[in-house]
């Protein structure tokens, strides 16, 4: 899979880098994805997405950062030099749910902050461009971050945040920076067996019927991921 990627990633950005061993002396991982398939679909929502302007992409669920580089690397060129990539995790792994506790559990999937900043580091996304946000996706986060920061309107979101109530938290945070044309990418959204009962799916639903979004399915990949793009924007 690794060595998929890494064609990927060359042949969409022209790095001429293969994707290597992340350099950290106490880890002997790769710097992977556990979601090639969010990959097509980045490449996919940046072939679309034409309106940058004014507008940023979020990441919600980093896991080692290899989404968000591959992000920030496919970006070049396509988007304005003031564009921004902003990516928000807890660097703990997943909170307790009481929704999809069957299938998750607290702190699954935990990369130290420290750890993703390395990476990112040493395969050169641009810190100029990328910002990183730490803490688990509360409103309280969400307000002491908009306080401090300009968050623009979205023109990609990648929402790879497993359970509904983290879910829903983050399209809550999202809901006033969602327009007609932003590009939301859902990379569990068929996950739990397409349950509407469940993780992304239920709390993108629920969102929709109390905010009035409109969405136009653009792409499914895989068995999890899906994207969409905002056809009507939340009230």
């Amino acid at each position: 899979m690794l060595k998929d990627l890494a064609k990927l990633a060359l042949r969409r950005t022209g790095l001429r880098e293969p994707i290597k061993r992340w350099a950290n002396a106490n880890a002997d991982v790769p710097f992977h994805t556990l979601s090639p398939d969010l990959l097509v679909g980045l490449v996919r929502a940046f072939d679309r997405q034409k309106s940058y302007a004014g507008r940023a992409y979020y990441e919600f669920g980093l896991y080692q950062g290899f989404s968000i580089w591959f992000a920030e690397q496919i970006s070049r060129g396509r988007v304005p030099d003031d564009f921004r990539l902003l990516g928000f995790d807890s660097f703990a792994g997943l909170p307790a749910s009481d929704v999809d506790s069957t299938f998750f559990g607290p702190g699954d999937y935990a990369v130290s902050y420290e750890d993703v900043t390395a990476n990112l580091t040493e395969f050169k996304a641009d810190f100029d461009r990328v910002s990183l946000f730490k803490g688990f996706y509360s409103p309280e986060l969400f307000e002491t971050i908009e306080r401090r920061e300009n968050l623009p309107a979205v023109a990609i979101a990648v929402i790879d945040v497993d359970i509904y109530e983290s879910c829903v938290v983050v399209l809550d945070f999202l809901r006033p920076r969602l327009e007609v044309g932003s590009i939301l990418i859902f990379d569990d959204y068929n996950d739990m067996q397409r349950s509407d009962d469940h993780g992304e799916r239920k709390a993108l639903r629920e969102f929709m019927d109390r905010t009035g979004m409109e969405l136009t399915e653009l792409f499914e990949l895989g068995r999890e991921c899906a994207g969409f793009e905002v056809t009507r924007a939340p009230s």
